[in-house]
């Protein structure tokens, strides 16, 4: 998306002078051992990370932006940095640092041999476990890091002693996992995320009908290598602290935002329920998916809510499900006149947006309501190519099994397969590559 795209006030408000090279993580994410928080470079991320980063707030968040100044070093400014309007849209709270994210510490850690990847036979197979009997047992629960803040994107891996079977899933946005559709039985648990040490937990008993709560604080992995900085003398500023962005300025939009159904029925008597908030260009309608209140979206659509209504970036609500969407809420939307294989300015559909979310149920529900598996988007990015370059490998399984093609390439020659490697996602590159991926001969690779 162009920069010039709906761009949005983003104001640091309280600066910070702590140093960044002195914290642990990579470019994206680091943790400040001084305020016991974590820090995210803007910079570092596009503006879809940056939305979900921004949707899942409730509180807080502390961030660093690097910018080219365009002022003489000498002038003082007002520091507001630009964030496309698809990210404000979904904003609405105020931000200082009390959220920690690692979903997206994956770029700074040494890539292992590839050969790697097919040596542990008993791990090829990444699936729900399903009781002959029907009856099943669930496991749920949080992850943490040491300040006692959410980490969202955690890999969460539970195998059967048993049978050695294994089933994965990620963290929300709110630090949240859920494992459902167990056997009963004994597991081993193994929660990850890039920058903090692994967590295990072993032997859970799973009896029939158990739905058990284990949570996990993970502590900050230690750094052995030796990185050499070089700093260049370049006309950018750069700023670190507490930020906040804009709230919705519409009593019905500002309602929606707060989830405050009572505040949603009574501005609806005297507002449109297709009114844009003049500040964040967002809808009552996108702020209840969002928030996955499906008593709100129902209200919405019973007042003439638009359902196809695109904001400034061409995001319609379907395209903007997320962990917290249930089917009903999909089914409601696709039942009013939701298109499901539209596409916004980024060539994104319904389905290659939820392919990069923990949200499998969803995405089956996409599928089955005619979601064009094999779509690519302005980059020749498919939903499969977006599910492992998240390293979500139970929508990996879905979508190939709904007809996804495993080597498509896009427009730079890279498949799946490539994009789980590069994220260093190990068991998406051997659930593909027991699928049948295949590595391109070098001479593909370079077209």
């Amino acid at each position: 998306m162009s920069d010039n795209d709906f761009v949005k006030q983003f104001e640091i408000t309280s600066p910070c002078t702590e140093d960044w090279d002195a914290m642990i993580g990579n470019d994206q994410i680091r943790f400040c051992s001084h305020c016991q928080r974590s820090v995210h470079d803007l910079s570092q991320l596009n503006r879809k990370q940056i939305r979900h980063l921004i949707s899942k707030s409730k509180g807080h968040l502390c961030v660093r932006h690097s910018a080219v100044n365009p002022r003489p070093a000498a002038t003082p400014a007002r520091v507001l940095y630009k964030i496309g309007r698809r990210t404000s849209m979904i904003a609405a709270s105020a931000f200082s640092a009390s959220l920690s994210i690692s979903s997206a510490m994956a770029a700074n850690i040494q890539k292992p041999d590839y050969g790697e990847y097919l040596r542990d036979d008993s791990c090829v197979m990444y699936s729900t476990i399903i009781n002959a009997t029907g009856a099943t047992a669930a496991l749920y629960g949080m992850v943490f890091d040491p300040a006692g803040a959410a980490i969202p994107g955690a890999s969460i891996t539970i195998t059967n002693v048993e049978h050695h079977e294994v089933v994965m899933a990620y963290t929300d946005g709110a630090g949240q996992y859920r494992l459902s559709g167990l056997q009963p039985g004994i597991y081993n648990l193994k929660v990850e995320a890039p920058g903090f040490a692994p967590g295990h937990v072993p032997l859970i008993t799973l009896r029939e009908n158990d739905n058990n709560r284990v949570d996990q604080t993970l502590s900050i992995a230690q750094i052995s290598e030796t990185v050499e900085v070089i700093s260049e003398a370049e006309p950018n500023s750069v700023i670190m602290g507490g930020a906040i962005i804009a709230l919705p300025t519409n009593p019905l939009i500002k309602a929606a935002q707060e989830d405050d159904i009572e505040a949603v029925k009574e501005a609806l008597i005297k507002i449109d329920p297709n009114a844009r908030d003049e500040r964040t260009e967002s809808t009552a309608l996108e702020h209840a998916v969002r928030n996955g209140n499906r008593e709100m979206i129902q209200l919405l659509l019973w007042a003439k809510a638009d359902v196809n209504a695109r904001d400034r970036s061409r995001q319609t609500a379907l395209m903007m499900l997320d962990e917290d969407v249930t089917t009903d809420i999909v089914w409601d939307l696709l039942n009013a006149g939701a298109k499901v294989n539209v596409r916004d300015n980024d060539g994104d559909t319904a389905l290659s947006e939820i392919a990069t979310v923990n949200n499998t149920e969803v995405m089956k529900t996409l599928l089955d309501a005619g979601a064009k598996v094999n779509a690519v988007n302005n980059d020749g990015q498919s939903a499969l190519m977006k599910a492992a370059a998240q390293g979500l490998v139970n929508n990996i399984r879905v979508l190939i099994q709904a007809g996804a093609d495993i080597n498509q390439q896009d427009k730079n020659g890279k498949t799946a397969l490539m994009y789980a490697k590069e994220g260093q996602h190990r068991p998406a590159v051997r659930l593909l590559i027991s699928l049948g991926a295949i590595e391109l001969p070098e001479k593909e690779k370079e077209k």
